[in-house]
């Protein structure tokens, strides 16, 4: 039975550990002291709901302290999203975003979850079970530019979000074989004609994902895209960040930029 952790009601241990661990590098290291010390999954209470979190990770340190993770993220959903919306979280991780998304979009919305990492796949669903909301089904997929398979590198598990289809680790890390499809054909599966908004963090495999469907955005079905761009890892790919803005701009989307979200609108 998971333990349920009232925000900021850590055992003092507990706080201690967290603080220390969250801050030790490299992170397989934090990750095999966190398990020898037997610290596992707490169920958090927060203003926006309960969440299954690992204490000893940026998001569950982020809900214990504060009770709130991005929120400049959450203030975007409030401001796309209401009932009846369609809302696309690729790259969903423990599916905190999808949660909240699901509330605004309630029962006569649809959202659709994508995460490629199987090993969150249960953490996903328990947190939709503890929120009291239908869990839609994760598509447990990578989106690029061609069907096929790909190899996900898995981040140490004090930071999933970090895991992608290139290796940004100094360090070896686990992997996973995952199918991948196009944004087009995820699209289409879901009868999703229309997105009201598209979340996209995918540690630089935004280029294959958007370059990869353009029609998608010459169509403009995704009304609004929180866009999550990682200029560094693409360089290091060998591919250049301005050809996915070059292509949102030819196809008339415009940036709205805050602090800490940057979201394309298409055209009205």
């Amino acid at each position: 039975m998971n333990s349920v952790v009232h925000r900021n009601s850590l055992t003092p241990t507990q706080r201690a550990l967290q603080k220390i661990l969250i801050r030790i590098r490299p992170a397989p290291v934090a990750s095999f002291i966190k398990k020898l010390l037997g610290l596992d999954r707490v169920v958090v209470t927060t203003a926006n709901g309960q969440f299954w979190v690992d204490p000893i990770s940026n998001l569950g340190v982020c809900l214990c302290e504060d009770g709130v993770y991005e929120a400049e993220m959450q203030r975007t959903l409030e401001t796309y999203l209401s009932a009846g919306s369609t809302f696309v979280d690729l790259g969903a991780n423990e599916g905190y975003f999808s949660v909240l998304a699901a509330k605004l979009c309630g029962p006569t919305g649809h959202v659709v979850v994508i995460e490629p990492q199987e090993r969150l796949l249960p953490v996903i669903a328990e947190n939709f079970r503890l929120n009291g909301i239908e869990n839609p089904g994760v598509l447990n997929v990578a989106v690029s530019d061609t069907p096929g398979t790909a190899t996900i590198h898995l981040s140490p598990d004090v930071n999933t979000g970090t895991s992608g289809l290139s290796n940004n680790s100094k360090y070896k890390v686990s992997t996973q074989q995952v199918a991948t499809t196009t944004l087009g054909q995820l699209l289409d599966g879901e009868n999703a004609t229309r997105v009201d908004l598209m979340k996209v963090d995918i540690e630089g495999f935004e280029y294959e994902a958007l370059l990869g469907s353009p029609q998608v955005f010459e169509q403009h079905r995704v009304r609004a895209l929180a866009l999550e761009l990682h200029p560094s890892i693409l360089a290091a790919r060998g591919k250049d960040v301005t050809d996915i803005t070059k292509m949102l701009e030819t196809n008339g989307y415009t940036l709205h930029e805050t602090a800490d979200t940057a979201v394309w609108h298409a055209p009205a």
